[in-house]
């Protein structure tokens, strides 16, 4: 290695040294002047930690005091229509009802009555102590709807045959305060939705003859439906013969279909109540019945007639 050689090397060393020691100066400048930055970080992390620490016990008894908020929420926002439901006595007449224990059934599945027993012919008789007891200031069972059946029309009940037609339940309720209108059934669907619409309620008598959609083995029964929820199209039935159906929305369109023909009506409107025109004015169910847990048992009454 020549002197030029060896003098280009030794430079090259000196310059690398003089490098690193630049760095090593600046490092250590860096890292003294970052102190006080890092300084205060750890402090505010500390006072952030004590902070939060002070605040908990804050939320915790904020947090105690929504419910509340929530009750009065709850009150304020109770839906109207299940206060409406719940105002709807759908009596049942059959023994499996009874034996379930569902809303509205009672002991009268096991009565012998002059028509014969009265889970068999007893529909009529149930939709008749729903409207009384729904609409009025009154409650009847429909074992003394069927008592008072007798007396205020021409319905006379014979063994085999306990079933009330259409002009002893028109009878019956007009003697009762109501006024209702028997009608066949409407050619077009739109022109029945639009008569329920407007009434109180309707007693509609469906066969599974006609249509089996919805009941089966139906060769012909009463049945009664309430309100309307006009976005479903869909009524909330009283059906005294089947449990499952009984207290359920269903299809506005379901009893229009199964109307039965072989009959002189189809259905029949409450029109209005008028309480001056009630000679009855009795309240009161003697029999075993079970109720449901929203039931407010009404003020018993002197029976007039």
């Amino acid at each position: 290695m020549n002197y030029r050689t060896r003098r280009i090397l030794l430079i090259v060393l000196v310059s690398i040294l003089l490098v690193v020691t630049i760095l090593f100066m600046c490092l250590l400048i860096f890292d003294k002047d970052l102190e006080p930055v890092l300084s205060k970080l750890r402090e505010t992390e500390a006072v952030t930690e004590v902070v939060a620490e002070t605040e908990a016990p804050q939320t915790e008894a904020a947090t105690e005091a929504e419910p509340v908020t929530e009750i009065q929420t709850e009150a304020e926002t109770e839906d109207p229509l299940i206060a409406q439901m719940n105002s709807i006595y759908t009596f049942s007449q059959g023994p499996v009802a009874w034996e379930r224990k569902t809303p509205y059934s009672g002991e009268w599945c096991e009565y012998e009555m002059e028509g014969g027993r009265f889970s068999v012919f007893g529909c009529g008789l149930c939709a008749l102590a729903n409207i009384y007891s729904s609409l009025t200031p009154y409650e009847c069972s429909p074992v003394a709807m069927y008592r008072y059946a007798m007396q205020a029309s021409d319905y006379s009940p014979s063994w085999g045959y306990g079933a009330i037609d259409w002009p002893y339940m028109g009878q019956t309720l007009r003697s009762l305060g109501f006024k209702v209108s028997f009608r066949k059934k409407d050619l077009n669907y739109e022109t029945f939705r639009r008569a329920y619409r407007n009434s109180l309620t309707a007693i509609v008598l469906v066969s599974s003859e006609e249509d089996d959609t919805y009941w089966q083995d139906t060769p012909g029964h009463y049945v009664n439906p309430w309100l309307y929820d006009e976005e479903r199209d869909m009524v909330f039935l009283g059906d005294s013969g089947n449990p499952d159906h009984n207290r359920s929305w269903v299809p506005l369109r379901y009893l229009y279909d199964a109307m039965a023909h072989d009959s002189s009506y189809q259905y029949m409107l409450v029109r209005s109540y008028d309480e001056d025109r009630n000679t009855w004015k009795y309240s009161g169910i003697e029999e075993k019945c079970t109720f449901p847990a929203f039931y407010m048992p009404k003020s018993v009454q002197e029976t007039e007639s």
